[in-house]
């Protein structure tokens, strides 16, 4: 750390005797920049002139300059004003036009709802009338045709009332059973071939589960005879179900064909400004109306040709996607090549029955801004007449101006051949040009003086880069010197960088060994910890064979006081037994003497023969199972004192396995007693690990500071052998400068003297 600090102490030293010196240049450079300004302008003025030779304005007469001037400033003012100004109105009358346009477009698509809500409403009340209810569940309920046909009949009557009312709605209705018997109001019939079941139109109804549905224009598809719809078999349909009052069930459907003329009405009456357009699109991007070309309803936009959308100005299909997207917006956008102002107003549903029409309308933008665009042509015609009157006025002024500026060229190109003799009248003027004149008269005195201050100035110059010169060689041996030490210097902290570098490895290694053995211990303790688990479970299970070895004597000894106690309750039965025997004896020879005297009574004592034979088989059969208890009895008390022996010495064995389980007990407590003196010890070394760890942590970020030190070092070393490699520079180009300097100086005493 010593030797670190001389180094920095010596550094401050190098880098303050460093900046005196290069102080000292700066000054010598102020004096050099001074000398060479003109020689330097002359040959940057030499480099622009080929680099650019195509715009030497200075070569170019001012007069033209301002015209040139005048003119660039005019016309773009007036063209940045003409063009902002038009904008604005543009984009007002744009904006103006968007927002009437939607007015127009709402109000048509409120018109459009008002009577597509009387529709959707009288329909309603149709589905649901009574009578028509009734008739159409009769029917249903009916298979004989006279019946149908008269029903029929009468529902053609009902709807033809009804459609006559309701002409400017519907121009026909029909009726449909859920048997697919069919009616229509009017003078309308449907063709003896038709297939009603088959009718797309009734189908898609059907399926869909719906009770209530609008249809875009498509073809009619039920073979109607006549046609009153004037769109080229094209219709426009409303369906409803038809409900009884008594029954959730539908009975039918009824088709309410639109009136186009009315409804198409809404949008004949619209008129749009600027000629723009209004049709009616669909939720597939169809024409669901188009006043203008009613041929096109019920066509897809995407189907037709590009000529059609052009002259139609219809929307394209990501147009269509924005417009369904909103209920309703203006937007000005690209459409066929041209910029078009779109407004939309959409009728999603009518009274809760899916729709989804859009009336969009279409303007071209240029037809908006048409009026601004003449007005435009006509500004820009009184703006050029103005510019040409500006350039008139700037040309007269131009001509004051240079006639003068000339006059005074002329005398400063006679100063410059080295004439100050010359005699120059100011002319009165209080513009720039008086004062410019004024100016030069007093430049051409000073000049005057100033040549007499250069001959005394280039005298001390001359004196000032001789000395100069000395020094520069003094300083020169000074920083070779420097130079040398530090080079010394930089060899010892390379030295001592990688000294440092062998250090920081071995500490590393030192680090690793050290987390080795951390781990280890970390393992060592986890096995001491275990072990002690290990050792409690089976301290536990060996208290658990006591208890059961204490059992297991408790248990013998009661087996052998029960076996006294059988042995006892045995020979309680043999005495029995004995009895029973002598009972049997008895028996035996009560059925002798009951034999003899059966024998002597003869047949009167056959009866009792019987008995008494009987009796000495009871008794014979008595004494033999007396045997066997007596013979069992035996066997169980043998038996018995065989167990009782094997009782004594299951207890002397129960006893000798209680004494080692109370050895192996006792050695459990030790061994867990050494495990709890392992685990402080362990603790302990963990602690001293820690301290380990702590003091190579310190040792690490010693070396990391003495390596950051040393780098820093030769950091600065190099920086300041650098510096000193520059000054050595610096010092040569100021020897070459100072020399420049004296000659310049004779030149300039030499100019001085030819001048005066």
């Amino acid at each position: 750390m010593k030797f670190v600090f001389d180094v920095k102490e010596f550094y401050s030293k190098i880098k303050d005797f460093s900046l005196k010196k290069l102080k000292r240049l700066k000054e010598i450079k102020v004096l050099k920049s001074y000398f060479s300004k003109n020689s330097t302008e002359k040959k940057s003025g030499e480099k622009k002139g080929n680099f650019m030779p195509f715009l030497r304005l200075k070569d170019v007469s001012i007069g033209i300059k301002l015209n040139v001037i005048v003119t660039i400033v005019l016309t773009v003012s007036l063209s940045i004003v003409i063009f902002y100004s038009f904008g604005i109105v543009r984009n007002i009358l744009i904006e103006q036009a968007k927002d009437g346009t939607l007015q127009v477009s709402k109000q048509a698509t409120s018109n459009m709802r008002m009577i597509l809500e009387t529709m959707e409403q009288e329909a309603m009340v149709l589905s649901r009338d009574a009578q028509i209810t009734d008739i159409i569940s009769e029917l249903n309920n009916t298979e004989d045709k006279a019946s149908q046909s008269r029903y029929s009949s009468q529902l053609k009557v009902v709807l033809t009332d009804n459609v006559e009312e309701k002409s400017n709605h519907f121009y026909s209705i029909m009726a449909i059973s859920n048997n697919y018997i069919t009616t229509f109001s009017g003078q309308q019939t449907l063709k003896a071939t038709a297939n009603i079941k088959e009718a797309e139109s009734v189908k898609a109804f059907i399926d869909s589960g719906e009770k209530s549905k609008w249809y875009d224009p498509y073809i009619q598809d039920i073979g109607i005879h006549q046609d009153t719809t004037g769109l080229s078999g094209k219709v426009i349909a409303l369906v409803k179900s038809i409900y009884s009052k008594t029954s959730l069930k539908s009975q039918g459907q009824l088709f309410f064909y639109i009136n186009y003329e009315n409804l198409g009405r809404v949008l004949n009456d619209v008129d749009l400004s600027y000629d723009g357009v209004m049709y009616l699109v669909g939720n597939n991007n169809n024409i669901v109306m188009n006043p203008m070309k009613t041929e096109h309803m019920g066509l897809s936009i995407n189907d037709m040709g590009q000529e059609d959308k052009e002259q139609n100005l219809y929307i394209d299909e990501e147009i269509f996607k924005r417009v369904k997207s909103e209920p309703s917006g203006a937007f000005t956008t690209k459409l066929h090549g041209k910029d078009m102002l779109i407004t939309f107003s959409s009728i999603d549903d009518i009274n809760s029955t899916n729709l989804g029409w859009t009336i969009v309308t279409v303007t071209a933008v240029d037809k908006i801004t048409e009026s601004v665009n003449k007005v435009s042509a006509q500004v820009i015609i009184i703006g050029l007449i103005c510019l040409a009157v500006g350039i008139l006025l700037s040309q007269y002024v131009n001509k004051d101006i240079t006639k003068n500026i000339k006059r005074l060229v002329k005398m400063m190109e006679k100063v410059g051949n080295g004439n100050l003799s010359i005699e120059f009248k100011v002319e009165e003027r209080q513009d720039e040009i008086g004062k410019l004149s004024k100016s030069f008269a007093k430049m051409v005195g000073n000049l005057n003086e100033l040549i007499k201050s250069v001959k005394h100035a280039s005298d001390i110059t001359v004196d000032a880069s001789s000395s100069v010169s000395s020094k520069i060689e003094e300083t020169y041996a000074s920083i070779e010197q420097t130079n040398a030490i530090l080079e010394v210097v930089k060899e010892k902290s390379f030295q001592q960088g990688k000294a440092v570098k062998e250090g920081e490895k071995q500490i590393a290694l030192t680090k690793d060994e050290v987390n080795q053995a951390k781990d280890t211990m970390k393992d060592v303790d986890a096995i001491i910890s275990k072990s002690k688990d290990i050792s409690e479970d089976n301290r536990m299970s060996v208290s658990l064979l006591h208890e059961m070895s204490q059992n297991i004597r408790t248990a013998m000894n009661e087996i052998g006081a029960e076996s006294k106690e059988l042995i006892q309750t045995s020979r309680e039965i043999t005495k029995f037994t004995r009895q029973i025997k002598e009972i049997s004896e008895q028996t035996k020879m009560i059925a002798l003497n009951s034999a003899i005297e059966s024998a002597r009574l003869g047949a009167q004592g056959k009866t009792f023969h019987l008995l008494s034979e009987e009796t000495r088989n009871l008794a014979s059969k008595t004494k033999d199972l007396s045997g066997n208890i007596d013979q069992i009895i035996h066997n169980l008390i043998e038996k018995i004192n065989n167990t009782n022996k094997v009782v004594l010495k299951l207890d002397k064995v129960a006893e000798n396995t209680e004494s080692s389980v109370m050895n192996v007990t006792e050695s459990f407590d030790k061994n867990i007693e050494f495990l709890n003196d392992i685990t402080s010890n362990v603790s302990q070394i963990k602690q001293v690990f820690a301290h380990i760890d702590d003091f190579v942590n310190e040792i690490v970020s010693t070396v990391e500071y003495i390596s950051a030190s040393s780098e820093s070092n030769i950091q600065d070393i190099s920086d300041v052998s650098a510096a000193m490699n520059e000054q050595i520079k610096c010092q040569e180009s100021l020897l070459e400068q100072t020399t420049n300097l004296l000659n310049l100086s004779q030149d300039l005493k030499k100019k001085a003297e030819e001048i005066s």
